[in-house]
Parts: structure tokens; C-alpha cells; sequence
């Protein structure tokens, strides 16, 4: 049969024959875990060979008990769990980049300060995930010292059981038909002949490849790896001889051109430096921040764990405004040694009230770039605005410098940036409990709903918090 059937291309009876021969050779056990997609996948991995997909679909069920994968703490609209990587453009979830919180583990912490970047970022021409990879951004050589094999492994499966599980469902609601495959984009701008030539690095990539092919098959409907250098043409005779045959055909080679990319990708959808128009100037990093990159703070724990503020809100009670005084910097760092105004800390205020629906009073600040980092201990999430106005204005109504945009802080800390105009003003950020048409998330059962919401916040200038954890310069692009 596997002859005559075009697996990219089956028709209804071929798909649901092969789906039929292979659950004959399954347990009871197996079939009732197995979804007819899962089934198909596994067929198609095997080329319609029965007898090898039944040995791999087994392996592969008797991995997900032994190793507890349906118990994995995934990220989904009904749980406040936090995100394995950077999140862009989607609905289960909102925009989030990866940070220090209660659920993020510190191995997990470690290969984001290695790896170069990754992030879901919106969806292809026929709506499948897009996954991007800043490979040539990766510090090879701190990979092996940061994880094992088996850490790697662990993480990536991570990734896979959020694509499966939270975003391709959200992806085949939105096309009204089944979507069941990502398209992956590796970027290796920035790639050395010495980081394609790490052997300990390499056996670390082989093992992930290889195991990705026998648990996750058929997840991947293209990959294309663009700005690839000369050298990589040796690394790839190496990396191909780990993959199937079937999977080497889905992977398109680019160097700068991206033509190829833009007809898979609209270009509202593709990042700016990939030949898309997309920036994602709401989220720190972009499109896909990279902490070997530097185009975000890179945080520690530590920066989360004892915001300047806290406030209760609630669901009937649901907003809260911060605000603080803007003034005119000139070229240069501005010194922060000093706290203003006898208060303790640059931004220090006294803790709000619980009733909040009156903005705090202004604190001078100096500053152009602004970070507001905050997080709740429940809810479904906030809805943050920044509103800037220049003193001595008559008007109620300020300028926009954050429209509205929707966070999970419940699931980690957020961390936001914020640019103000550059003269004498005043600087508002609203928050508010998001509304039932806004995110994914459940709303809470009446008796949740009584419950207060804890805010904390801080409000922080970039030089400020840059030499409170003692980090680099921010290298935006």
C-alpha cells in the first residue's frame, strides 16, 4: 500500500485504511490512548510500513508512561502555568517572554542565558505555528556546562507539548480545520566555524534530532535555515546523516535571500530581520529576544522577588494607576546614586491603599526608557496601558505611548518597556482585571471572584535597573 499512496497527499479511504491496518496491530491499551492523527503520524513516519510504525507508536506510548509526559506542568488558558519559551502572537496564551518566576526552574533559566533565542512567533500562510530558532546567536561552547543530553531533551520536550497541546488547537480552531504541523525557522546570522564544529555541542544536537524523530514525528511541516553561512555546508553533510530520509525533504537551505520565507510567512507575520515587517515593539527583545543577543534585560530571580509595591484589586474593584514625573535627560547615563525627595529608592512610593481607583502621587524621574516589572498571585490576567502628559497641559487626555495590551502575570512576572517622550511630564500606567472577552483564560467561580488579587509592581528607569543587577547596555536594534 505504501507504494501507491502519496502520504502528503492521501485521499480520505488511503488515510483511513492505513489508520485501520496499524490500530490491528496495536493493544486495546495503545488504541484507546492514540487519536486517529496520532496513529496517521506514525504511519507516515514509516512510510506506511505497519510493522515498523507499530514498533515505533509502542516505544513511543511506553516513553509517555514511564517518563510521566501527560504530567508535564504545561502552559494552557486553564492553568497558570508559565511558558517554556517567548510567545508571540497567539490567543491560548498571551505575548510573554521567558522570566524568573516560581515555576520557571533554574536549569530552565540557564539554557535561555545560552541558547540564542527562540520564540512561537504568529502563524504561516495556511495557519500553522511558526517557531523561530536564533541558532547562530547560540554560545556553543556553554551549552554542554550548563545542561546534560538528558536536560536538553527534557527541556525540548517542553516545547513540543506546548505546541501540541496549547497552540495547535488554537491554531485549528482559528483555520476551522485540523493543523497538526509547525514550520521552524533557524536563523544562523552570527554562526562561526568553530561553534559548527563543537563536538560535545554536536552530540547534544544529535541526540535531541534523533529523539525528536521517534517521539515527534510528522510535527514539522518545513524548516528552513536562512542566512546560512559557506561553512555550514559541512555541518549539514554531518547533521543530515542523523535524519530520516523524510525529514531531509522538508528542509530548505537559504542564505540571505528570504524570498522563499515570505511566500510561506506574510510578512505582517515574519520578523523585520528575516524580511518581514513584523517588530513586536510591545514585548522587550522583539520578535524573539536573545539574551547572548542583548537586546533585553536579562533578569535574575532575584529582580522578581521583592517588587517596590503592592496593591489589592479585585474583581469588582479591578483598576489600578501609577504615576510618576518624567523630566528631560541630557546625552549620557543619568546618575542614580541618590534616591529623590527623601524617598527609599529612586521610584519609591508608600503602599497604596486597597481601593486603588485614584492614581498615586508623582515621583520625579529622570528618564527616557522605563521598565515596569510586575506580577499577581492569581487571576486571568491584566491589561496594562501607559499614558504620558506634558506639564502644564490643560487637557484630561495624555498621549499614548503603550495602548492596551493583555498579560498573565499569574503565570510569571512581566516585564515591560516603556519609552516617554524626552521633556517635563507626567507618565500614567493603568492596570485593570481583564474582562471576559479578553484572553483565554476561565473565569473564577463566584467564590474565586471574592478573593483579591495581590498587584506588585515596580516602576524603574533603564539606568536604574541595569546597575541594580548589574547588566549591559541594552543593544537595540
Amino acid at each position: 500500500m505504501g507504494a501507491s499512496v502519496d502520504v502528503d497527499n492521501p485521499t480520505r479511504a488511503q488515510r483511513a485504511a492505513a489508520i485501520e491496518q496499524l490500530r490491528d496491530k496495536l493493544s486495546d491499551e495503545v488504541n484507546s490512548y492514540c487519536s486517529d492523527l496520532d496513529v496517521w503520524r506514525f504511519s507516515v513516519a514509516r512510510q506506511l510500513d505497519t510493522e515498523k510504525a507499530a514498533v515505533m507508536i509502542n516505544a513511543w506510548y511506553e516513553w509517555r508512561k514511564q517518563a510521566n509526559v501527560d504530567e508535564l506542568a504545561v502552559a494552557q488558558p486553564d492553568n497558570e502555568n508559565p511558558v517554556p519559551c517567548a510567545v508571540r502572537g497567539y490567543g491560548a496564551v498571551a505575548d510573554a517572554n521567558v522570566t524568573a518566576g516560581i515555576g520557571v526552574d533554574d536549569a530552565q533559566l540557564r539554557l535561555t542565558r545560552t541558547l540564542g533565542g527562540g520564540c512561537w512567533h504568529k502563524r504561516d500562510r495556511d495557519g500553522r505555528p511558526v517557531y523561530i530558532e536564533r541558532a547562530g546567536r547560540h554560545i556553543i561552547k556553554d551549552i554542554p556546562k550548563t545542561s546534560s543530553t538528558s536536560g536538553l531533551v527534557e527541556f525540548h520536550v517542553l516545547l513540543q507539548e506546548f505546541l501540541t497541546r496549547t497552540l495547535l488547537p488554537e491554531c485549528s480552531q482559528l483555520a476551522e480545520q485540523t493543523v497538526w504541523q509547525q514550520v521552524v525557522v533557524i536563523d544562523l546570522a552570527g554562526v562561526s566555524l568553530v561553534a559548527l564544529s563543537h563536538i560535545p555541542a554536536l552530540n547534544m544536537l544529535r541526540e535531541m534530532l534523533v529523539r525528536d524523530q521517534m517521539l515527534y514525528p510528522e510535527r514539522m511541516y518545513r524548516t528552513y535555515v536562512v542566512n546560512a553561512p559557506p561553512v555550514f555546508v559541512t555541518a549539514w553533510k554531518m547533521i543530515r546523516s542523523w535524519l530520516d530520509p523524510r525529514v531531509i525533504s522538508k528542509i530548505r537551505i537559504l542564505g540571505k535571500d528570504h524570498a522563499e520565507l515570505l511566500d510561506q510567512i506574510p510578512a505582517h507575520n515574519l520578523p523585520s530581520f528575516l524580511g518581514g515587517s513584523c517588530k513586536c515593539s510591545h514585548m522587550p527583545g522583539g520578535c524573539v529576544p536573545s539574551v547572548p543577543l542583548g537586546n533585553y534585560p536579562d533578569l535574575p530571580r532575584s529582580a522578581y522577588a521583592h517588587l517596590r509595591h503592592q496593591v489589592l484589586i479585585s474583581y469588582t474593584e479591578p483598576r489600578h494607576s501609577f504615576v510618576c514625573e518624567t523630566m528631560p535627560v541630557s546625552n549620557g547615563p543619568t546618575p542614580m546614586s541618590s534616591p529623590l525627595m527623601g524617598y527609599a529608592g529612586w521610584l519609591g512610593i508608600k503602599r497604596d491603599s486597597p481601593r486603588n481607583s485614584a492614581p498615586t502621587s508623582p515621583v520625579p524621574m529622570r528618564t527616557q526608557h522605563v521598565f515596569v516589572r510586575f506580577s499577581t498571585d492569581r487571576g486571568r490576567g491584566m491589561v496594562v496601558e501607559v499614558l504620558w502628559q506634558p506639564l502644564g497641559s490643560d487637557s484630561d487626555d495624555g498621549i499614548l505611548v503603550y495602548p492596551e495590551a493583555l498579560f498573565e502575570p499569574q503565570r510569571a512576572p512581566v516585564l515591560l518597556e516603556l519609552e516617554a517622550p524626552n521633556r517635563a511630564g507626567q507618565l500614567v500606567v493603568n492596570w485593570r482585571v481583564a474582562n471576559f472577552d479578553e484572553g483565554q483564560a476561565p473565569f473564577p467561580r463566584p467564590e474565586e471572584a471574592q478573593i483579591p488579587i495581590q498587584l506588585e509592581y515596580s516602576v524603574d528607569t533603564e539606568d536604574e535597573l541595569l546597575t541594580a543587577f548589574s547588566l549591559p547596555p541594552i543593544k537595540r536594534s
